[in-house]
């Protein structure tokens, strides 16, 4: 008897595979209507996580087609909760290098990824943290350097990808925002609990950091060290690579309980949240791109 579990994981990637065909196939229609009215929209492909594909409101994505004038043609190919070493690993990375060489595609402009949230929070947060004693600061620095070190070598891949197939193409990329351990999750239960996350929380009480303030500090410290890391990729890589500062722009909470922030959950901003950090992405396509966003 096939595991039902297994057989249901199946449906999904099928089902996203199938998504995801159908914005390749309404990309290529819309590039060819592009052309045949000879439009200066920018020609843009997405990838990445959940911060570009949200299904509960608009996203980063969405923002940037409905407040770009002209809109811009995306081929989005983002999915929630995949990390980087998903997103560019060998299948999906094949993905990535099919879609530039296609030329039903069209000459893309610019590319959009966000990437690393998923690899850091999560169950494995805990991973990144230490037992709360007096001196320490929360945070094991050789295994958060680690997965900093796997999702830096992710960025230098996809970089080179881009580099060598579409070496004009511009690359934006971005660090993601304050996030707070609120325990708040995505899609409430019936009967308690969320179809997906808390990332945080859990990890942070596991390891006895249950102060909102403190747990604060170390979100903040560990986004901060991305952001670090973010700023020497965009060096080592200039003009290619944009790093879109999107940290500060969000009002977080406050306290567990505080609902006047720009964040639906721990990991997602509200429909407002979004549109502020997809605004971000639009004054540097803009900077890049004059008049042609």
């Amino acid at each position: 008897m096939a595991d039902k579990p297994a057989v249901a994981l199946h449906s999904t990637y099928e089902q996203i595979a199938a998504e995801r065909q159908r914005r390749i196939e309404q990309h290529q229609a819309n590039i060819a209507a592009t052309k045949a009215r000879a439009g200066r929209e920018l020609n843009i492909p997405a990838d990445g996580d959940s911060w570009f594909s949200y299904l509960l409101s608009k996203d980063v994505i969405q923002w940037i087609q409905a407040d770009g004038n002209p809109s811009p043609e995306i081929l989005n190919l983002a999915v929630a909760g995949d990390p980087v070493t998903a997103t560019l690993g060998v299948t999906k990375r094949q993905r990535i290098v099919d879609n530039l060489r296609d030329p039903a595609n069209g000459d893309f402009d610019a590319l959009l990824f966000s990437g690393g949230g998923d690899d850091i929070a999560g169950d494995q947060f805990c991973f990144w943290l230490t037992d709360k004693a007096t001196g320490s600061n929360g945070i094991n620095a050789v295994s958060l350097g680690d997965i900093l070190g796997v999702i830096e070598t992710g960025y230098d891949d996809l970089f080179s990808i881009c580099g060598r197939y579409k070496p004009n193409c511009r690359i934006f990329i971005h660090a993601y925002d304050y996030a707070r351990a609120t325990g708040i999750g995505a899609c409430p239960l019936p009967f308690g609990g969320y179809a997906a996350g808390p990332w945080l929380k859990p990890s942070l009480d596991y390891r006895g950091w249950t102060n909102f303030n403190g747990a604060a500090t170390i979100i903040t410290t560990i986004l901060q060290q991305f952001d670090q890391l973010l700023l020497r990729l965009e060096k080592k890589y200039a003009p290619q690579v944009i790093y879109v500062r999107t940290q500060g722009t969000l009002t977080p909470p406050s306290s567990i309980n505080d609902g006047g922030s720009d964040w639906a959950n721990e990991l997602h901003p509200t429909e407002p949240g979004f549109r502020k950090i997809a605004a971000k992405f639009l004054s540097a396509l803009k900077h890049v791109f004059p008049g042609r966003i």
